[in-house]
C-alpha cells in the first residue's frame, strides 16, 4: 500500500504539472480527476477501496497545505465536503520553483519534466521531481527568512 507521503508526492506532482501547463490561467482542481494519483490502480481491490474512500479528504488536505505554504492560490472551495477548488494558480514561489533547472541541467525545467512524467505515468519520476521542487521551495523560504533576519 502506498504511504501518505508517496500519495502526496504523486498528487502534488500532478497538480504542479497541470498548474504549470495552464499558467497564468487559473484552473479548477477536482479530486475526482486525481484518483489515479491518490489511489493507484496497482493496489489490491480492498486497498483501492480504502484509499478512494479517503481520497477527497486527502486531496483537500494536500491543496490546503500547498496553498498555506505558498505554492499556489485558490478561491474558497466550491463545496468543502467535495474539495473542489476554483481559480487555482501557481504563486510566484511555485512558478519560480517549477521554472528552475535541476542540478543535472538537462535543459528542461522541473515544471516541464513534471508535465512529461505526469503524461507518461512515470510514478517514480513524479515523486522524485516533486521532492526536488518542494525542497527548492523550502530552501527559498529559508534563504528569504535568513536575509530578513540579517537585515533587522
Amino acid at each position: 500500500m502506498a504511504t501518505n507521503m508517496e500519495r502526496f508526492d504523486l498528487l502534488t506532482g500532478a497538480v504542479f504539472a497541470e498548474l504549470y501547463e495552464s499558467f497564468p490561467e487559473p484552473v479548477l482542481l477536482d479530486p475526482y480527476n486525481y484518483l489515479k494519483q491518490i489511489a493507484p490502480e496497482d493496489q489490491d481491490i480492498d486497498t483501492q477501496r480504502e484509499l478512494r474512500s479517503g481520497a477527497v479528504e486527502f486531496f483537500g488536505y494536500t491543496i490546503d497545505w500547498l496553498a498555506q505554504t505558498g505554492y499556489l492560490t485558490h478561491s474558497t472551495p466550491i463545496r468543502r465536503d467535495f474539495s473542489i477548488y476554483e481559480k487555482c494558480v501557481l504563486t510566484a514561489k511555485g512558478l519560480e520553483v517549477l521554472k528552475a533547472l535541476p542540478d543535472s541541467i538537462t535543459g528542461k525545467t522541473l515544471g516541464s519534466q513534471l508535465q512529461e512524467a505526469a503524461k507518461a505515468g512515470l510514478i517514480d519520476s513524479m515523486k522524485s521531481l516533486t521532492g526536488k521542487a518542494l525542497g527548492m521551495g523550502a530552501s527559498m523560504s529559508y534563504a528569504a527568512a535568513a536575509s530578513w533576519m540579517a537585515g533587522s
